[in-house]
């Protein structure tokens, strides 16, 4: 019985035995369980349906555990299929025999999906932003999730479910005008922790590479961190695009090349919301070289030459920002004319201050004092603080070149770059070895601004404040003012001795002057300046002893040597009227006025302007002006060898000359005057040719397209007898 008994159980356990040796090595496939595997699946997710031929049960003994595996099966998931490569279910081998839970994990892998195929699905997504960016702004994807699937007792997934995959062909959109390609990574989840390493992508002509971002979702919060690392290779429109997506605006580049890297480490605490509670960035970038032409050049009275284009290489730039706090520091070689310049930049945010120096040639000029940069290596350093109005605040800033010295302390501009406020200001600078400008500007805080200094190159100061400026730089500045200089330099030989001024400055611009300067013993300058009683006219007078250092920055008064000058104007801001008197005067090899002798065959008098010069007795010239034009009334010059009258206009926005004149010899006009009573015998004549005066002449065109046309007259204007009966007076009186 014992022998039957046991070889009863050898059979068993040898049954047993093969049996799991076949479970576990081969499996057992079979379609019985076909309709408790859906229902259990179901009972978990209603949303869920599943197809597959046959399962494949096999066994685990280590774990004791039952691997239940479907073969070739479809999932559906609201009827959209997802498509599988294995799907299996561990199954706890005691379980069975109870009531609990059997089901420990499924593990699921599938196929690679495409995005476009279960945007359905991610329409029926709770409300939110990532719903948003995916229907929005993923264009196409494709990706593989690895899964394992943990359930409790109650059939519930668990926090420590793990999926894992990767990410390939993605395009997103972005705005609707950028378009990211070729985004791939590989991806872990596991307890709300996602892990993203190797991420690729690429944005025009910038490739990411070798990047990483985590994820972590904890309670309401969301925590992303992470390097991305990317280089640039760029030529042509493409690189406005990658600037343009930083807010960059380059629409006056047209970009050559562009070459550099970039890598940036972050870490971002989100709200439910996804807006940044907390964030923190170390970023590094390089520009090995970019290359750029100006569509429309940069033209400024302060530049030496136009700026065309620009070349900025071995450029790093380092950013590290946390919470409020940014700290930035550049170093760049920039090229804007012929030679590079080393650029070093500082910004600390708070408190919005940046430190800032310039080492190499500069293409700095200062025409206000007849500055110009020629030769050797300038320094220029300085800070600033960002202002709440948006204003800018310099502490200080420093220009050096050679012993040529500029200073400004405690400088404040508005956002318009407006001139707010300084402290003081301090200027040396040599022309041809010689100190041309040696003053100091100080802003007392008494309301009072105070210029003082020994020297000061005025020589370009007639032609700048000849031209129309619609921009105030001054016009925040309400002040008394003060000038005392020992010398001012002119355009001429006649330097100014002793200047000594005083006046009252309102919103910008001169409310009062009085002004005193010598230029020689007995030759003085006097200027003053008053506002019309009643009215927003001012009436500005000068009168100088020698006419030709106030004169000689303009064409117009080329050649014009000794004379002295009495000018008069009223004006406001729109329309002036003025007067001009030269007296005593004479013109020396003066073109403009060469030419028109040559053309009215005045071949003498030609010969006496190349010489010794012609002499005049009187210029006078009455002129208004309005934002649109200058009317002039009259230019009336008379002398013993020559008299002229003109009239016309030039247009203020286009520069469009026209004027028309007369031209009489003094002899021709002489005999003229002695035979006034017989009116009519002198504007007809007796015989032909008798009544030949001298020429009229025309002027016309745009400055430095002036054409001239001379004709010989017979008859001369009342006018312009009236003119001359008047001059000849006034020397009778003399």
């Amino acid at each position: 019985m014992k022998k039957i008994f046991f070889s009863i159980f050898s059979f068993l356990l040898i049954l047993t035995v093969i049996a799991i040796f076949y479970l576990s090595t081969f499996g057992y496939e079979t379609n019985r369980f076909n309709d408790t595997i859906t229902k259990i699946i179901k009972q978990n997710d209603k949303n869920i349906d599943i197809n597959f031929e046959k399962v494949k049960i096999s066994l685990e003994i280590k774990n004791l555990s039952i691997f239940v595996k479907l073969t070739k099966p479809k999932l559906y998931y609201f009827e959209t299929l997802i498509p599988l490569q294995s799907l299996k279910a561990d199954i706890n081998l005691f379980s069975l025999f109870s009531n609990k839970n059997s089901i420990k994990q499924i593990i699921v892998h599938t196929k690679y999906i495409n995005f476009k195929s279960i945007k359905p699905i991610i329409a029926r997504l709770k409300p939110g932003n990532f719903k948003t960016i995916l229907l929005n702004n993923v264009n196409d994807s494709k990706f593989k999730i690895n899964s394992e699937l943990k359930f409790d007792d109650n059939l519930k997934v668990k926090e420590n479910s793990s999926f894992s995959g990767d990410v390939k062909e993605t395009l997103v959109n972005i705005k609707n005008k950028y378009s990211v390609k070729d985004i791939s990574f590989d991806f872990v989840y596991n307890d709300k922790l996602l892990n993203m390493t190797n991420v690729k992508a690429k944005l025009e002509d910038l490739e990411i590479f070798e990047s990483q971002i985590n994820y972590n979702h904890n309670n309401d919060e969301h925590k992303i961190d992470g390097k991305i690392s990317g280089l640039i290779d760029s030529y042509g429109n493409n690189i406005e695009k990658i600037f343009s997506l930083v807010g960059i605006n380059v629409e006056n580049f047209s970009f050559i090349s562009f070459k550099g890297t970039a890598s940036t480490s972050f870490d971002l605490q989100l709200d439910e919301t996804l807006a940044v509670k907390k964030r923190k960035f170390i970023s590094s970038f390089t520009v090995d070289e970019l290359k750029a032409n100006l569509k429309n050049k940069i033209s400024s009275e302060f530049l030496t030459e136009d700026i065309k284009n620009i070349h900025i290489k071995d450029t790093i730039i380092n950013l590290d920002q946390e919470k409020k706090k940014t700290l930035t520091k550049i170093t760049s070689l920039i090229k804007i004319t012929d030679e590079f310049f080393k650029l070093d930049i500082l910004k600390k945010e708070p408190p919005n201050s940046t430190s800032f120096s310039i080492e190499g040639k500069s293409p700095i000029k200062i025409p206000i004092i007849n500055y110009s940069f020629k030769t050797g290596k300038s320094f220029l350093k300085g800070q600033y603080v960002a202002r709440k109005d948006k204003g800018i605040f310099f502490p200080s800033i420093k220009y050096e070149i050679n012993k040529d010295t500029f200073e400004i302390k405690n400088l404040a501009l508005s956002k318009d770059f407006d001139l707010i406020n300084f402290k003081k200001a301090e200027v040396i600078t040599k022309f041809d070895g010689n100190t041309n400008n040696n003053f100091t500007i100080l802003n007392s805080g008494k309301n009072k601004i105070l210029i003082r200094g020994t020297t000061f190159d005025s020589k370009l100061l007639a032609k700048k404040f000849s031209k129309k400026n619609k921009n105030n730089f001054l016009k925040n500045i309400s002040s008394g003012i003060e000038v005392d200089f020992d010398k001012i330099l002119t355009d001429t030989d006649f330097p100014l001795k002793k200047f000594r001024l005083i006046g009252n400055i309102k919103k910008g611009k001169f409310e009062k002057i009085s002004g005193k300067s010598e230029f020689l013993e007995g030759k003085y300058l006097d200027i003053s300046l008053k506002k019309e009683n009643n009215s927003n006219f001012k009436i500005l007078e000068i009168h100088s002893d020698v006419a030709r250092p106030l004169l000689n920055s303009y064409k117009f008064f080329d050649g014009l040597n000794q004379g002295n000058l009495i000018y008069e104007s009223k004006f406001d801001d729109k329309n002036s009227t003025a007067i001009l008197k030269v007296n005593d005067f004479k013109l020396i090899e003066a073109p403009a006025f060469a030419k028109l002798l040559t053309l009215a065959d005045f071949q003498g008098l030609t010969d006496t302007l190349k010489g010794e010069g012609i002499s005049f007795d009187t210029l006078v010239i009455k002129y208004t002006t309005d934002p649109k034009i200058m009317k002039i009334q009259e230019i009336f010059m008379i002398g013993p060898s020559i008299s002229i009258l003109i009239d016309g206009y030039v247009e203020q926005e286009s520069g469009l000359v026209s004027l028309r004149g007369t031209l009489v010899p003094a002899k021709t006009l002489n005999t003229l005057l002695s035979k006034i009573p017989l009116v009519g015998t002198i504007l007809i004549g007796k015989k032909d040719g008798e009544g030949l005066f001298g020429v009229s002449f025309k002027i016309k065109g745009l400055p430095n397209e002036l054409k001239t046309t001379v004709n010989p007259v017979k008859t001369l204007t009342p006018r312009f007898i009236t003119r001359a009966l008047e001059a000849l007076k006034k020397q009778q009186i003399k």
